[in-house]
């Protein structure tokens, strides 16, 4: 390497040390971080590292995660014909080494240089998919059947926990998918609408991220705030494209959207949740909203946080019988309803929200 020994930067037990590269994030990186602690806590080892195969590049080997080892090693890529770690993805069985070194080649890291090391693969749907290495900064340390077993047996944990986070991970991918097809429906239908969705979808980041929501309660709220509206699909256009302000029964007819968005998503794998995020984003605080009348903490935080978003997000968008009100009134408007149509922990994260982007 170019970098002198003594300017690495070293990945420590008890750092964050990002798993995975961004490239390849669908290997679990909290996962394999957490293993690459947990064997040099349990083995007694200063140096772990993990190597997963890259999914996107067959030929590719990649460095995802480590403890004790320069973070320049975390995210470098191998041929899977380069070194030893390639003998055990293609199924040798446990390897142990005098040199660690040895395993890490082409990478260069002199600290190594003469340390004990193993490495045992992580193996999941008949195929290793993984290696595990430890290594230990004492020379004389050896490596014998008990610390291989463990090892294994560390990597059989890692396994099971990769195959049930990979299998999430495809149906994330199918859940977004079904987003982007839904949104693109929107958009076709009524371009308006789809901006609306936008803005809303922005607004509820800013305030689900203030209200310190988790990022997988995040990611529900955004696609319920991306796809909030998505049952004005099933609305007529005469009622949808009216210029004017509806009459009793046409407006009876939009109030429909909200069941029949979550009756839409319901169906989707995945998006159960959000589905009853979208059917409840029309519920009061004070109980007289609808489909259900539901009231105060009964709605779901993120219903509450769509309800104020798209009211704010439409009260500040040009209409075909009206023009946009400016933010200060707008948010006059908001606040003038907490309490009554609005959570007011929700308001005053929008009005937050609102001053800071000014």
């Amino acid at each position: 390497m170019t970098q002198p020994e003594q300017q690495r930067r070293f990945a420590q037990p008890g750092s964050r040390v990002p798993a995975v590269p961004p490239a390849e994030p669908g290997y679990g990186a909290l996962v394999l971080d957490r293993l690459a602690r947990q064997v040099c806590r349990t083995a007694g080892v200063e140096w772990s590292c993990i190597f997963v195969r890259d999914r996107k590049d067959p030929r590719a080997v990649i460095a995802a995660a480590g403890q004790g080892v320069p973070w320049d090693l975390l995210g470098a890529r191998y041929g899977i014909d380069e070194g030893l770690i390639a003998d055990v993805l293609a199924g040798s069985g446990p390897l142990a080494v005098e040199d660690y070194c040895e395993l890490l080649e082409p990478f260069d890291w002199s600290e190594a240089r003469g340390a004990p090391g193993v490495a045992v693969p992580i193996a999941w749907d008949g195929q290793v998919a993984a290696v595990l290495s430890a290594a230990s900064a004492d020379p004389t340390r050896a490596f014998g059947p008990e610390d291989v077993m463990l090892l294994a047996e560390l990597a059989e944990l890692a396994a099971a926990a990769l195959e049930h986070t990979e299998g999430r991970e495809q149906i994330s991918e199918l859940m977004q998918a079904h987003v982007v097809a839904l949104s693109a429906a929107m958009d076709m239908r009524d371009r308006r609408t789809a901006r609306h969705s936008e803005d809303v979808v922005r607004l509820s980041l800013a305030v689900g991220e203030l209200l310190h929501l988790e990022t997988t309660s995040l990611l529900e709220l955004e696609f319920a705030a991306r796809l909030h509206d998505v049952g004005k699909i099933r609305v007529p256009d005469a009622v949808l494209h009216k210029p004017g302000p509806l009459d009793h029964t046409e407006y009876d007819v939009i109030r429909c959207h909200a069941a029949w968005g979550a009756e839409t998503l319901a169906t989707i794998p995945g998006l159960q949740a959000v589905a009853a995020v979208v059917r409840f984003h029309h519920e009061r605080w004070d109980g007289t909203g609808y489909p259900d009348g539901l009231r105060g903490a009964r709605i779901p935080l993120a219903s509450r946080i769509i309800c104020v978003c798209d009211a704010y997000a439409a009260m500040t968008a040009d209409r075909p019988y009206r023009l946009a009100m400016v933010r200060g009134e707008a948010l006059s408007e908001v606040v003038e309803g907490s309490g009554s149509q609005f959570d007011p922990m929700v308001v005053s994260a929008l009005t937050q929200a609102v001053e800071a982007a000014v």
